[in-house]
């Protein structure tokens, strides 16, 4: 998987993230109103508390400074409904931190992604509140909930959803019940663009995880029309969010390009299969464990198979 870097080289990169975690976070706060800054700054403040305790109690070295922390904080903040109980990042951030992230060391060596942890947990034990997303109101200062109202909800159903039934402007505009920082696609075209342009190696996974997923939604539709199966699912939930936040932890990062691209090519079918197959409507989560977990055997296997081909040409 990923080399060792330097401190200066894992604070360049969680710099970066940061960057590409701004524009998801005005349009949480667009939306949202300050609702939606009170949830970031509770899980990051939770991350960054529990990351400095712990590493005190353990007698590491201090990481404050890497940013990851505040980086996992903004993520899982993201991921979830703008009326979800103040209480609920702080859960999700202080459970990334504890269990997914100081056990093992350094952020660039890490074996799970601590978001995609933290937000599996929130899902397991809180479903009712991960997935009661608020409408969007002229004023975002009013949280109904309309839990069952989501894309993923009605996917899950196998109603009669489609592009001619939801209007397309609202779903790339984020003005449809989801997270709230990953519900406008927009916005995350624009993040990934800053991915592109800044960190290429990362995009290589994300444009595989794509690749797999409208690989599944295309060939196993939940929907009559195949273009509308590509759009609804890609767009549905956190699973573009999940492809640029969650795969691209630092330390679950194959070394080579192609083991980047299938990397993601395969994240990007396990997630559709836990959504279609999982207990909820949304589990891209899961299944960014199941390849951070599986993916270092493969790798290997890989890197020996490459490296017998380049031995005999």
């Amino acid at each position: 998987m990923a080399q060792v870097s330097s401190k200066k080289d894992i604070r360049s990169f969680q710099l970066d993230m940061l960057a590409i975690l701004v524009l998801p976070c005005v349009s949480a706060w667009y939306f949202y109103g300050s609702r939606a800054v009170a949830l970031i700054f509770m899980s990051v403040l939770s991350a960054v508390i529990c990351e400095a305790v712990g590493r005190k109690a353990l007698k590491q070295s201090s990481a404050i400074g890497d940013l990851s922390a505040i980086v996992t904080g903004i993520v899982i903040a993201l991921m979830l409904p703008a009326n979800a109980p103040l209480w609920l990042p702080v859960l999700g951030s202080s459970f990334a931190v504890v269990a997914a992230k100081l056990p093992f060391g350094r952020t660039d060596t890490l074996v799970f992604s601590p978001a995609a942890a933290g937000m599996s947990f929130l899902t397991i034990c809180f479903p009712n509140l991960i997935f009661d997303y608020p409408q969007i109101t002229a004023s975002n200062t009013l949280l109904s909930g309309s839990a069952g109202s989501s894309l993923g909800f009605m996917l899950s159903q196998n109603t009669s959803i489609s592009l001619s039934s939801v209007k397309a402007i609202d779903i790339f505009t984020g003005n449809y019940p989801g997270p709230m920082g990953a519900g406008c696609i927009i916005v995350l075209f624009g993040s990934a663009i800053y991915m592109l342009i800044r960190r290429t190696k990362l995009f290589i996974s994300v444009s595989g995880f794509v690749t797999g997923a409208a690989l599944i939604a295309i060939c196993f539709p939940r929907v009559t029309n195949l273009f509308s199966s590509l759009v609804l699912e890609l767009c549905a939930g956190y699973m573009l969010f999940a492809a640029l936040f969650l795969l691209t932890e630092q330390g679950t990062q194959p070394k080579r390009p192609l083991s980047r691209l299938l990397y993601g090519f395969f994240g990007g079918i396990v997630c559709m299969c836990m959504r279609r197959f999982g207990a909820f409507e949304e589990a891209a989560s899961f299944g960014i464990l199941i390849i951070n977990a599986v993916w270092p055997v493969i790798d290997k296997w890989l890197v020996k198979l490459l490296e017998k081909r380049e031995v005999k040409q």
